[in-house]
């Protein structure tokens, strides 16, 4: 079975380097190609990266769903894995993959998600049983949890929406059309920097903020720019508003 590995990347230059390498370390490179999708990083992104990938993609401004559906489009192998490049992956990924995706089922699968973990603060403990009960009980994914699919089922559902943010929750609402979501019980470490600097409860109450805003209607290129206010002082313009139509077009227009 063969992996393709698709990380988006914007002003990633810090960390970036070090994952990889621990990617390349714990993989059967034999078994995975890794594609690097970059958004117009301002900094040594692309520099550091470059010796540890097969292939890099440069976009000029940053749009996750548009650079994760361009890797896509690149990828060679029979899975698809979307890794955060602050996200590490757990050591046994390959193999917890192959057996997920080998495993005799009486209903499809249509993706599967790692488990979170945040830390090990009662806050973080939290948030990261929050996160991975949703997916399990609710069969909602987030980026951070390596979303994985296969070739096949990327192409029906359609792929990502070509949108800057929300782009994982409603790849995720296109696959569930497909079959289930299935959570491992493997651990996946996102470096979860924002829930880190805001604390657990604060950083739930904004991300409710955003899905509501989003939910109401707000082109998701402005709840962007809302979203990173304050947390990038690299922030370049939003990414262009999208040409399609927003999945909640016409029901609500939110004030301010």
């Amino acid at each position: 079975m063969k992996f393709s590995v698709v990380i988006p990347t914007w002003n990633e230059g810090a960390g970036v380097g070090s994952n990889l390498k621990r990617l390349r370390e714990i993989s059967d490179a034999a078994a995975m190609e890794v594609i690097l999708v970059d958004g117009g990083s301002r900094d040594n992104t692309v520099a550091v990266a470059r010796p540890w990938i097969d292939h890099l993609i440069e976009l000029q401004t940053p749009n996750r769903g548009a650079q994760l559906h361009a890797g896509a489009q690149k990828a060679k192998g029979d899975i698809l894995f979307f890794l955060h490049a602050d996200t590490q992956p757990p050591n046994n990924w390959q193999e917890s993959l192959e057996k997920a995706w080998l495993q005799s089922r009486s209903s499809p699968l249509a993706a599967t998600a790692f488990s979170v973990e945040y830390g090990y603060d009662a806050g973080l403990r939290l948030a990261a049983w929050t996160r991975n009960t949703r997916t399990r009980v609710r069969q909602i994914v987030c980026g951070d949890q390596g979303l994985a699919t296969t070739a096949a089922n990327y192409a029906e559902s359609g792929g990502f929406p070509e949108i800057p943010i929300m782009e994982d929750i409603e790849f995720g609402k296109r696959l569930k059309r497909l079959g289930r979501i299935e959570l491992l019980p493997q651990r996946i470490l996102p470096a979860a920097r924002r829930l880190h600097s805001r604390g657990a409860v604060l950083n739930s109450i904004y991300n409710k903020y955003i899905a509501l805003r989003y939910a109401l209607g707000e082109e998701p290129a402005k709840l962007w720019k809302r979203y990173y206010a304050g947390s990038r002082h690299d922030l370049p313009p939003a990414p262009p508003p999208s040409t399609k139509p927003h999945p909640f077009a016409g029901r609500f227009k939110p004030r301010g």
